[in-house]
């Protein structure tokens, strides 16, 4: 047991404290860490997004401003080219009216020379003069016939400078403007035309943020209006396709909000800001990769990540410095204390200086190990005393603190063994007591069972004697029974030939019956036959001579019918008779049915009494044979208790022995009651 617990103490001291203050301050201190790492990673994304955006916006303003101030100068160049006085050379010359009327074409020409100048001017694709219908009045080559229906409403709701909303013009980019020429406040045409697109195209591609970032405008209708890659334009693209169809910053963009928001466009986040451009339909919208500027964020993450692992090590380097400090001493306390477990009480506690502690601590061991050395000193001392049967001995240290428990349990423990040892020797004398008297006892038990067993075998015998009269008994009721169900079986056959014979005189009742309606109609013919003879007769007397031949025949069928009446009277008389003697057979044979049922049911009640019979003289025998089977088991009970009661005659002997050899122990020991007689 000592080599197994060296054994864990080592592995535990395996485990140094030094080791252990280490580890824990470094999980901790990494814990933080990485804990501060990630709040200060996410706290620096979310700085740096918010501050994008913040400054996004009044990029996206500033930048919708310097296409306002383009589309500007390009309204007041319209503006210009509308208020020309060649327009409308009334306005500027007070005999205009009457030339306007007599020369048409000089005004048309006048118009056509402002228009040619604008366009070699302003840099315009065409520019052309239109009715108040929208429909070519004259322009330059490539002038449409007809304005586009939502521009030209626009143009006639307004009634000012007009901006159409869409930028492509003949496959071509270009930017119309439209704005209504008067005369007298009154408009009377509308002059209209498509600047170049390098005026629009020069601020969307001045505007470069970050590596990758660009600059697009779109219309309320989100179609792209204007953007780096040309193409995109003139294909008619949308902001949903740019945007990666974010619903939100859409309909935030078309309904001409200013703002900044954040979105992932195929898999990549973008931060977008937007404004409106006034005086158009135009939103300016700055779309720019956040990994543009990660590299910044990554930068100021790395910085901090590297000092907080610089603070780190230092760190670790003054616990590490500290633990040393804390584990040497505390080491050597362990130490002591491990031997100490082992059984170690004479090797001195290595004294420590510190003025903290760690001193009280080792002062403490060494006066812990001191008390336990006297204390298990003196409790050697009481044990043996004890050992060497000696119970007037007493504990002769001053336990102090909880040791006073121990001082405590060793006067209950011999107290207890000096009430034990005198219990002892007062139940030793009582058993010495008790073996003499049970020896007497069981002298008598063992001649009592011997009487027993005697009973017993005698009543077997008595048992056994009736169990074979019974067995004649059941064997004559046996016999009994089988007679009678002979003499039932004998009754049973009669029984059905009697229901065999009142059946046959049943059908010949039944037959005679019909005998007698046979007889009777054969009666009515003979009284038929009869009267049919009279008849003849007396016709053949009517007819004389002639029918006396039929007259013999008439008198023979007379006679023949007078027979047949009389032999069918002696016939139905005979089956009178017959029907009486059988249906006094029929009652007959009723009566001995009947005793005959009688005869049955006696011989009923003789089977069913000599069942009863049969079945009290098995149960009888059941009976006997369970008492046989008891007193047979009290047989056996009595020899055991004949054999116990010889074994315990022996075993009283053995017991007074016992008991005078436990006396003999038990004055050995010196009792404290003793000392104080």
């Amino acid at each position: 047991m000592t080599g197994k617990k060296s054994d864990s103490h080592s592995r535990r001291i395996g485990r140094s404290l030094n080791r252990r203050i280490l580890k824990n301050t470094i999980l901790n201190i990494l814990t933080l860490v990485i804990i501060c790492g990630v709040i200060m990673a996410l706290s620096l994304q979310s700085l740096a997004n918010n501050i994008l955006l913040d400054s996004l916006q009044p990029m996206a303003r500033q930048s919708a401003k310097t296409v306002e101030a383009n589309i500007h100068m390009l309204a007041d160049r319209m503006m210009t080219i509308a208020g020309d006085p060649r327009m409308n050379p009334a306005a500027g010359d007070d005999g205009g009216a009457e030339a306007a009327g007599s020369d048409e074409e000089k005004i048309r020409a006048s118009r056509m020379e402002v228009l040619t100048e604008a366009a070699e001017i302003y840099e315009l694709h065409t520019i052309a003069l239109y009715d108040l219908k929208g429909r070519l009045i004259q322009g330059i080559d490539g002038a449409p016939e007809s304005l586009e229906e939502s521009f030209f409403a626009l143009l006639q709701e307004t009634d000012n400078l007009t901006t159409s909303s869409s930028t492509i013009f003949q496959e071509k980019l270009g930017i119309m403007m439209g704005m209504p020429v008067k005369e007298e406040g009154e408009t009377i045409l509308y002059v209209a035309g498509v600047y170049k697109y390098d005026t629009l195209n020069d601020v969307i591609s001045g505007i470069n943020l970050g590596r990758h970032g660009k600059a697009c405008m779109t219309n309320r209708e989100g179609i792209i209006t204007g953007h780096t890659d040309q193409s995109l334009v003139l294909a008619g693209s949308t902001l949903s396709q740019l945007s990666g169809g974010n619903e939100e910053a859409i309909s935030r963009v078309t309904t001409g909000e200013t703002g900044a928001v954040e979105f992932p466009v195929d898999g990549e986040d973008m931060l977008v800001a937007f404004s409106p451009v006034r005086g158009t339909q135009w939103s300016l919208v700055i779309q720019i990769p956040k990994s543009d500027y990660n590299h910044f964020i990554n930068g100021a993450m790395l910085v901090a990540i590297l000092s907080t692992l610089a603070v780190l090590v230092i760190s670790i380097l003054v616990v590490l410095r500290l633990a040393r400090s804390i584990s040497r001493p505390v080491k050597g306390v362990t130490d002591r204390m491990i031997s100490l477990s082992d059984g170690d009480l004479h090797t001195e506690v290595a004294q420590v200086s510190t003025g903290d502690e760690l001193e009280v601590l080792t002062q403490t061991l060494d006066a812990t190990v001191g008390s336990v050395n006297r204390y298990i000193s003196d409790i050697q001392q009481v044990l043996t005393q004890i050992a060497g049967g000696n119970l007037q001995v007493w504990p002769q240290v001053d336990y102090k603190g909880d040791f006073t428990l121990i001082q405590s349990s060793l006067h209950t423990i011999i107290r207890s063994l000096n009430d034990t040892i005198l219990g002892f020797r007062a139940a030793a004398s009582r058993l010495a007591d008790m073996s003499e008297e049970l020896s007497g006892q069981s002298g008598q038990l063992h001649q009592a069972s011997m009487e027993q067993n005697l009973s017993a075998e005698a009543l077997v015998q008595e048992v056994s004697n009736v169990k074979e009269r019974l067995s004649s008994v059941a064997e004559s009721s046996g016999q009994t029974r089988a007679k009678t169900e002979e003499i039932a079986q004998c009754v049973q056959e009669a029984n059905t030939r009697m229901s065999t014979l009142s059946g046959a005189m049943d059908n010949i009742s039944a037959n005679a019956q019909e005998i007698t309606k046979i007889a009777k109609d054969i009666e009515d013919i003979a009284f038929q036959t009869s009267i049919l003879s009279i008849n003849a007769s007396i016709e053949a007397a009517r007819v004389g001579e002639a029918g006396k031949g039929f007259a013999v025949v008439a008198d023979e069928v007379k006679q023949l019918a007078s027979r047949s009446a009389e032999a069918a009277q002696n016939a139905t008389n005979m089956v009178s008779s017959t029907r009486t003697i059988i249906q006094n057979g029929v009652e007959l044979t009723a009566d001995t049915a009947g005793s005959l049922h009688a005869i049955s049911a006696v011989s009923d009640q003789i089977n069913e009494i000599s069942d009863r019979l049969v079945a009290a003289v098995h149960g009888q025998e059941s009976a006997l044979t369970t008492m046989e089977e008891r007193i047979e088991t009290i047989s056996a009970i009595a020899d055991r208790n004949l054999q116990n009661a010889g074994g315990t005659e022996q075993s009283s002997g053995m017991l007074a022995k016992e008991a005078e050899a436990l006396q003999a122990q038990v004055r050995k020991f010196v009792l404290k009651e003793e000392r104080d007689r």
